[in-house]
Formats: structure tokens, C-alpha cells, sequence
């Protein structure tokens, strides 16, 4: 038999080196080291040279190409941190940090300056997944992708599309974000 059943892994725990095997479903590599996903069976195949981790529940990983709503959580020069809540429309139980360059914002490289223009603490982004592994690498680039739901900064309010920027409707503040089509549905 090509695949040994081994021991129980939880997520984060060291597999194997990159050298050895690559990752399979449930596995990812972090500096050249392979490491689980999710907790379940990790599962050698020798003859392939793939190590994965069955999980003991079913659970949804986003994977590379996968649409993901995300929340910002942290904006800084040139990346913004988020937390993924949806993948492919399937509501996740513990969200996955993604991570957005500045590269990926604009549809046109160049064009990004600063990341708090186009994206603010707080907002909803449709984006795109780029990699397999955690933390996963989105892209807005798309003019389908971004912004989805935004607050205003001053009161909090839902904004409103106007244009190719976003108003409120309780305080009359203006403000830029990179929108995606079909703002306000997320």
C-alpha cells in the first residue's frame, strides 16, 4: 500500500521537511518545513513523496483561485492583514488570515501610493485567493473584487457607492476605496 496511516496532527504541528515530501491536502510549508492544517490523520504517501492530514471533520480550506470575503483588520504601508469568513460563498467556522501587497490593489500596477486609500479598517473585500498555504496572499486587483461593505470613519455609518467613491448618508463624509462591483452585497 502506497499511504501509511500515522499519528494525529493538530494544526501548526511539525510533518516532515519540504525536502522529504511535498504538501498535500491539509498541509502547507512554512520555511521549508511541513506543518498541518487542520487536526486529523497525517497521511504519508511514500511512493508519491506527499504527506497530508485528513481532517476528522469536514473543513472548508480556501484554495488557490477561491473567491473569500474578508475582513481588514490591520492596514499598514504596503500590506493590510484580514480575516476570511467566506470562502466560495460557504460561511467558515474559524476564519484564515489573508494577507493583500499593494501590488494586488489597483487593476493597474503603479497606481497604489498608499493602502489607506484604497482599503480601511473595518472594511468587507471580495477577494481572490493566490496560494494553497496560510497565511493565504489575496488580490483585489479585479475590477469584480474589493471593497464589498464599508463604514464611514467619522460616525460609523454604512457608506453609500457615489460615483467612484463612497459617501455617507447621515453625515455627508466622502471617502476612497477600491470598489468592487456590486457593492453592498456581500
Amino acid at each position: 500500500m502506497s499511504r501509511e496511516l500515522r499519528e494525529v496532527a493538530v494544526p501548526g504541528e511539525y510533518l516532515g521537511v519540504a525536502e522529504e515530501f511535498l504538501p498535500g491536502p491539509g498541509a502547507y510549508e512554512s520555511d521549508y518545513r511541513l506543518r498541518a492544517a487542520v487536526i486529523g490523520q497525517v497521511l504519508r504517501d511514500r511512493i508519491n513523496k506527499v504527506v497530508s492530514v485528513r481532517p476528522f471533520k469536514a473543513v472548508t480550506l480556501p484554495q488557490q483561485g477561491a473567491i473569500v470575503i474578508a475582513v481588514i483588520t490591520e492596514v499598514r504601508e504596503d500590506i493590510a492583514r484580514s480575516k476570511i469568513y467566506i470562502v466560495n460563498n460557504l460561511p467558515l467556522k474559524y476564519p484564515f488570515t489573508g494577507i493583500l501587497h499593494a501590488t494586488q490593489i489597483a487593476e493597474k500596477t503603479g497606481e497604489v501610493k498608499q493602502i489607506y486609500e484604497h482599503l480601511r479598517i473595518g472594511d468587507f473585500v471580495r477577494a481572490r485567493v493566490l496560494n494553497r498555504t496560510p497565511p493565504y496572499l489575496l488580490t483585489i486587483r479585479d475590477p469584480k473584487l474589493g471593497v464589498v461593505l464599508a463604514s464611514c470613519s467619522k460616525c460609523g455609518a454604512t457608506l453609500k457607492p457615489s460615483g467612484d467613491k463612497l459617501t455617507c448618508p447621515q453625515c455627508g463624509n466622502t471617502e476612497k476605496r477600491k470598489i468592487a462591483q456590486g457593492y453592498g452585497k456581500l
